[in-house]
């Protein structure tokens, strides 16, 4: 279970996980670490003998080592993620210590409250990387320069909404007329 947990946190350098796990997997990914760090061709027949699979030997050997040149443990980032809900177990988030919060010229995070959790009652944000300004170069300006404006195409009306002008027209010129005329009196009874 711990082979395959360090594995998963070796590629994906992001894991979610339970709290005890993740105490416990930040040993193994030190070691194998500190194994690519070494270089050496025992080293690597370590790695391949708790890794099963090669490439992230590799990877561990060639991208992750030359991350942390001074640093000889703690390369992970563990990070509270509150409970589970069908056991209520402490979930925990593994992260490389390589990502970075980007800066504000790159972009910011975007915090979303999503509600809360049927089980616990959590709070649920969503979390996302809004890029930031880009900033015009001269070949963008040119190409400003040269696009046409958009011309506007006059559309003639619908004729539903004419013929609905149309009618209350008609009906306010009628009103109008009832309103002017005179009322002609007549005697009960006669004929009209």
């Amino acid at each position: 279970m711990l082979r395959n947990l360090t594995l998963s946190v070796l590629r994906y350098e992001r894991v979610k996980t339970t709290e005890a796990k993740a105490k416990e997997v930040r040993l193994f990914v030190d070691r194998m670490i500190n194994l690519g760090k070494d270089g050496s061709l025992g080293a690597r027949r370590r790695a391949l003998a708790w890794l099963p699979e090669p490439v992230i030997v590799e990877k561990v050997f060639t991208d992750l080592a030359i991350r942390w040149p001074d640093r000889r443990s703690g390369y992970l980032r563990l990070t509270h993620l509150g409970r589970r809900v069908g056991d209520s177990a402490p979930q925990m988030l593994i992260t490389d210590l390589a990502i970075r919060w980007p800066d504000r010229r790159s972009g910011y995070l975007r915090l979303t409250h999503l509600g809360r959790r049927v089980g616990d009652s959590a709070p649920q944000m969503l979390m996302e990387l809004v890029p930031g300004p880009e900033k015009p170069t001269a070949e963008k300006a040119e190409a400003v320069e040269e696009t046409k404006p958009r011309r506007r195409l006059a559309l003639p009306r619908r004729r539903a909404a004419a013929n609905k002008d149309e009618a209350k027209a008609e009906t306010n010129a009628k009103s109008a007329a009832k309103a002017t005329a005179p009322k002609k009196k007549t005697a009960k009874g006669a004929a009209t």
